[in-house]
């Protein structure tokens, strides 16, 4: 009865439904190349330490700069089809100039358009998603987390098979191009949401802008945002510390390291079915949260006084499966805030991105001088916060008279 309720009255998967969660599929499984592949690429284009920074460098900077931009213009349109095609055919030509690349220069302009390239894709579809049936823009944030989690379980098997077929550099950036090109290509034949727009295109830029400056205002809508950026202290970086605490505290072996990582990955599937049959049976997002964020809360702190092996693997469950839902029940909220206004939405977003990209040095930098207990105990103010900003927002409405 509970599953029924949970997945019944869901859209069909539609072509185009079908074409858009493929592409946050084959992002993930997609977008480790250039960093899976770096070996590879030294045998073809010579560099040095600083040479390789600075091409992840300006990736991600290019990325932060043009992805916002990006979002906040694609809402002029009825439609993000052309934000989707484009962005895939610029990622497909970027992997082919990759492949190309035989210096420094070259290799660096590609790895400029590729990661803004691959972020607008991949916005413009999951924005386009949200377009489709933005009542349901919950249920679909999940399913993106669903399928990011299983993308996250694929990658090493798409590693495995590429050091099996021992494709050089040229041969993997030729096989992500051809692969994103079939997708852009396919999407050309789909007929996207559309969303209305009655004001003429110059109104609409004015409008949005307003509309930009006005969300930047709303303090329930920027709680939201600071909410959906809180989770990304127990993504990765979550992952990485709490992989050397359990060596340096627990003198755990690396297999033992990795299992443990392995299990805890894998519970966010379970926590993201339990999110939808809770939805199912009547309880909120805000209840959601609140709950989930006091579980992991728990979970943290008694994983940093457990010293057995067992123990810690059930707790960093807990913790996985506990805080899987965070971000997409938190992004959706925002888009709900904005009815027809997803990229702008995904713009507002992108603002925690900062904090994201200076995080790992926070907590390496907290690690190094109070210990690694300390700099994974930082990590705990992510359900803290959570769970504090939800009373907040609770007791904004009932402190202003009606």
């Amino acid at each position: 009865m509970l599953f029924t309720r949970a997945f019944s009255g869901r859209p069909s998967l539609s072509p185009l439904r079908l074409t858009l969660f493929s592409i946050t599929l084959l992002e993930e499984m997609l977008s480790g190349i250039p960093t899976i592949g770096l070996p590879l690429l030294r045998h073809q284009v010579p560099m040095t330490y600083t040479q390789i920074g600075l091409l992840f460098t300006l990736g991600a900077a290019m990325s932060m700069v043009l992805e916002p931009l990006s979002n906040v213009l694609s809402d002029l349109g009825k439609t993000k089809k052309i934000w989707v095609i484009g962005g895939l055919l610029v990622l497909s030509g970027s992997f082919v100039l990759a492949g190309l690349a035989r210096s420094f220069a070259v290799i660096l302009l590609a790895f400029a358009l590729l990661y803004p390239s691959n972020d607008i894709a991949l916005g413009a579809a999951q924005s386009s998603l949200i377009d489709e049936n933005p009542h349901r823009s919950t249920r679909t944030m999940l399913r993106l987390a669903f399928i990011g989690n299983l993308g996250d379980f694929l990658t090493p098997l798409t590693v495995t098979i590429i050091a099996l077929l021992a494709l050089g550099w040229a041969s993997l950036c030729w096989l992500a191009a051809v692969i994103w090109l079939v997708v852009a290509l396919f999407s050309c034949a789909l007929r996207f949401p559309q969303v209305e727009r009655s004001e003429g295109r110059r109104s609409r830029l004015g409008l949005l802008l307003e509309g930009f400056v006005a969300a930047l205002r709303n303090p329930l809508l920027l709680g939201w945002v600071v909410i959906a950026t809180l989770p990304v202290m127990l993504d990765e970086v979550y992952r990485s510390f709490v992989s050397l605490y359990l060596q340096d505290m627990l003198h755990l072996s690396d297999d033992a390291v990795e299992s443990l990582i392995t299990f805890e990955s894998a519970s966010g599937f379970a926590g993201l079915l339990l999110c939808e049959l809770l939805l199912a049976v009547g309880l909120t997002v805000r209840q959601l949260l609140a709950g989930s964020a006091l579980v992991a809360l728990i979970g943290m702190t008694a994983l940093l006084l457990t010293r057995s092996l067992w123990l810690a693997g059930l707790l960093l469950c807990v913790v996985g499966a506990s805080s899987i839902s965070w971000f997409p029940l938190a992004r959706a909220q925002v888009y709900e805030r904005l009815p027809g206004r997803s990229g702008t939405g995904r713009a507002l977003l992108s603002l925690g991105t900062p904090f994201s990209v200076v995080l790992p040095s926070i907590v390496g930098l907290i690690a190094g001088r109070l210990g690694i207990t300390a700099g994974v105990a930082f990590l705990e103010l992510a359900p803290l916060g959570i769970f504090l900003l939800l009373l907040v927002q609770r007791a904004e409405p009932r402190a202003t008279p009606a």
